[in-house]
């Protein structure tokens, strides 16, 4: 499990469920981020707040994108591999610190969040 340190995160850590997205670039990004905009009601009503840590660009245009040093600070914190080919879904424990992981899809019924 790993923490992270104090900044920009932590001020929606105390009031939203955070989920660190991190999209390949390709097709499968787009198709992530469009169903991520399609479920933005259920991401809502369950106050979660996706963080975008995507490597290079924005590739998910409702979450939040932080300067590109603390992207890489986060990526290295919840090893998020360089050219990682799937879609990864990281749940924030309130600690800071990783709770689960899923790959490919955000599964919003079965699994947490």
């Amino acid at each position: 499990m790993h923490s992270l340190a104090a900044g920009p995160i932590d001020a929606f850590r105390d009031v939203n469920r955070l989920v660190v997205v991190s999209l390949p670039q390709g097709p499968v990004a787009k198709e992530v981020a469009a169903a991520l905009v399609l479920h933005r009601l259920k991401i809502d009503e369950r106050g979660i707040k996706i963080i975008d840590a995507s490597e290079s660009v924005q590739r998910v245009a409702t979450g939040v994108r932080l300067n590109p040093e603390l992207i890489i600070e986060l990526r290295q914190q919840f090893n998020l591999s360089a050219g990682e080919p799937r879609p990864v879904f990281i749940l924030v424990g309130k600690d800071g610190g990783e709770k689960s992981r899923q790959y490919n899809t955000l599964d919003l019924e079965n699994g947490s969040p």
